[in-house]
């Protein structure tokens, strides 16, 4: 299931859509975030992790609900348009909550309307407003929520200023691998332990060679037991002895990290939405640029949906400006310029000539061609 399209509003933030100066911003399949210091990188990972957290039936509103807040979300669900809408008050009651799938209304809170596939209508409901009409588990009566949960749940959040997980081995955090936490980055032991116990020996392979794309060349991935823990060792080509994750560089451990839990969500057929803050950190260039084509190669017309950020000119260069969104601050809100709002802008860009780093640096996304030419 991917996220199309998102409608944030909050008392002190607000996203906007580029030229087209609506409130709703259209996402794609891969997605790279670029934009100066503060200007809502960072707040939409962490925006886009919030509704998770919210949809997650698994999560207590009470621990991730705001004030003052409205969001809409549009899901592509293969066949489906999925339209959820979400309204907190000042007093982090939930006053509006609204879901559609093709047009077809399925919840209305005000109105207190639920449908209710045995009967094949919309039937009167009361609920607190504290709770979720969505987190009704009922798959008979409201199969539909599911679909809502599953992205909740299975979103995975990586922040490469982080650990990614070292430190992470003992064995209470990886004996249930039943219940994984995608968002938890940190539990890529456990990851790993289910992944070898679902698909063996290619799933080890698979990691062998894509960290062998980005020039870490391993011969062994394994798992070592001893006593209360559990850790993860590599053997590297040119070393005669294993490293252990923990003793792995930040870069290389990053980068492991997020190979091991994106081939999971890959081999486990999982329909995820992986976000990454600040790709690329603590890898030089060459290995940021070739862990990067290796996410856009993977993701691309797969069931995995990928928002990353960066403000390092070396990343912008290496991801093609069909990706990008460019975010531009403008007070209290964040405006979003990319290739479904900007057309033209994006296309008129490649006749310059220049790199992708100057289509940010010189504004180019805001300005356009014809101001771009008066101040070269």
């Amino acid at each position: 299931m991917i996220l199309k399209a998102l409608k944030y509003k909050s008392k002190n933030w607000s996203i906007f859509s580029g030229s087209e100066n609506k409130e709703v911003v259209a996402f794609e399949n891969i997605n790279l975030f670029v934009g100066r210091n503060a200007s809502g990188k960072t707040r939409l990972i962490e925006t886009l992790r919030w509704i998770s957290d919210l949809l997650d039936p698994e999560s207590h509103i009470e621990d991730v609900a705001v004030i003052d807040t409205h969001f809409e979300i549009i899901f592509n669900d293969e066949q489906n348009i999925i339209e959820y809408t979400l309204n907190f008050d000042r007093e982090a009651s939930i006053t509006d909550e609204n879901l559609s799938i093709n047009n077809d209304i399925k919840l209305q809170r005000r109105k207190k309307k639920l449908f209710y596939e045995g009967i094949g209508q919309n039937l009167p409901f009361e609920i607190n407003d504290r709770f979720l009409g969505i987190s009704r588990r009922d798959n008979l009566q409201q199969p539909f929520f599911e679909v809502l949960h599953n992205w909740g749940k299975n979103l995975a959040h990586y922040s490469f200023g982080g650990n990614m997980g070292k430190g992470q081995h003992k064995m209470n955090d990886w004996e249930n691998t039943d219940k994984v936490n995608f968002k938890n980055f940190n539990k890529v032991n456990v990851i790993f332990n289910k992944g070898t116990g679902q698909f063996g020996g290619e799933f080890i392979r698979n990691i062998i060679c894509d960290m062998k794309h980005i020039d870490y060349s391993l011969d062994i991935v394994l798992l070592d037991t001893a006593s209360t823990y559990l850790f993860l060792k590599v053997k590297e080509t040119d070393l005669e002895t294993f490293t252990y994750f923990e003793q792995m560089s930040q870069g290389m451990a990053r980068a492991f990290s997020l190979i091991v839990q994106l081939n999971y969500s890959l081999m486990a057929k999982i329909p995820s939405c992986i976000l990454i803050d600040d790709i690329g950190e603590g890898l030089d260039y060459d290995r940021s640029k070739k862990l990067i084509e290796l996410i856009i190669e993977k993701a691309e017309g797969s069931n995995i949906q990928v928002f990353m950020t960066t403000n390092d000119r070396f990343v912008m260069n290496s991801v093609p400006l069909k990706y990008w969104s460019v975010i531009h601050r403008e007070g209290n809100k964040s405006v979003f310029y990319n290739y479904q709002n900007s057309k033209q802008t994006f296309d008129d860009f490649a006749l310059t000539g220049f790199n992708n780093f100057d289509f940010f640096a010189t504004e180019f996304y805001r300005l356009g061609f014809e101001e771009f030419i008066q101040t070269a």
